[in-house]
């Protein structure tokens, strides 16, 4: 076990690896905000990568005014700005961060493990859990591990439905079925990113619903706060999870797409009913299960 001196040592040394990192992400996002007036999709995504590095809300906001030159309630206006165009910059909303703080206020426990080690962790649990929750991408995997004794759900799902869009999502997941060869479908993701090899929303989806369907479909891609004004010439938009954007920005995709008829579902719902897990995933919502008898 490392002594307390060490651990200082080795925090100290981590800090000078990013110290570099969040300079940068600082600086940029300074300059994308004061370009913008308020933050943009990509700045939401800065902010993320900020905490994810250690920086407290309240720290990035601290320099924020300092490099922007703008005092409290400038910066509380473009915050609210922000939020009013639909994005969150809070850690503390990302899927698997609300899930964990959910459980334990509910005075609950949970286990965090990767796909590899999940036979073992419910091997060795002396009581089943009650439910299992999975990243979209594994339903493949997780669902030949987990027994049919144990619920089965996704992050993705349990976010739509504290979005307000699961029945939606759920509802426009069976369009998939009715798409035709030459058929257009719109991928869209509410934040911005690197996207690298075997990206899941330009690669994985599209080759996904090609060797589902069997048909030659065509795709478009929107990141961010690009959403289209028109999207009557898409036979389906399939959506992200929504993790950056808060409900008020969904609740506007979801609606714009209803008012011209075009069906919405998000990755997760896809996946699962591409995977023909999808009843089995909303078991756990008895609500939304009745939708699929």
């Amino acid at each position: 076990m490392l002594r307390a001196d060490e651990i200082d040592a080795l925090r100290g040394a981590a800090e000078e690896l990013t110290a570099p990192i969040v300079d940068y992400l600082i600086q940029d996002l300074a300059k994308r905000v004061a370009k913008a007036g308020q933050f943009t999709a990509t700045a939401q995504y800065e902010t993320w990568k900020l905490q994810e590095l250690g920086l407290s809300q309240r720290e990035i906001k601290k320099r924020l005014k300092k490099l922007l030159k703008v005092s409290n309630r400038e910066l509380r206006k473009m915050l609210t700005q922000s939020a009013e165009a639909g994005y969150s910059y809070d850690l503390r909303s990302l899927p698997q961060v609300q899930a964990i703080r959910d459980i334990l206020d509910a005075g609950a426990t949970c286990s965090v493990t990767q796909v590899e080690e999940l036979a073992g962790v419910l091997n060795g649990l002396k009581t089943p859990p009650k439910l299992v929750v999975t990243d979209s991408q594994a339903f493949g995997k997780v669902k030949q591990i987990v027994p049919e004794r144990i619920k089965l759900t996704s992050f993705s799902i349990l976010f739509a439905r504290y979005k307000g869009v699961l029945e939606t999502a759920v509802r426009g997941a069976a369009a998939i079925e009715n798409l035709k060869a030459g058929d257009r479908i719109l991928i869209s993701e509410g934040c911005t990113h690197h996207r690298q090899c075997g990206d899941i929303g330009t690669e994985k989806l599209p080759n996904w619903i090609r060797r589902f369907t069997g048909k030659d479909v065509q795709f478009s891609f929107t990141a961010g706060n690009e959403f289209p004004e028109d999207v009557s010439k898409y036979a389906l938009v399939v959506h992200c999870g929504g993790c950056m954007l808060n409900e008020r920005g969904m609740q506007y995709r979801l609606r714009h797409s209803a008012e011209r008829n075009v069906p919405m579902t998000n990755y997760g719902i896809a996946i699962a009913y591409m995977h023909g897990i999808l009843k089995r995933s909303v078991a756990p919502l008895p609500d939304i299960a009745k939708l699929l008898e």
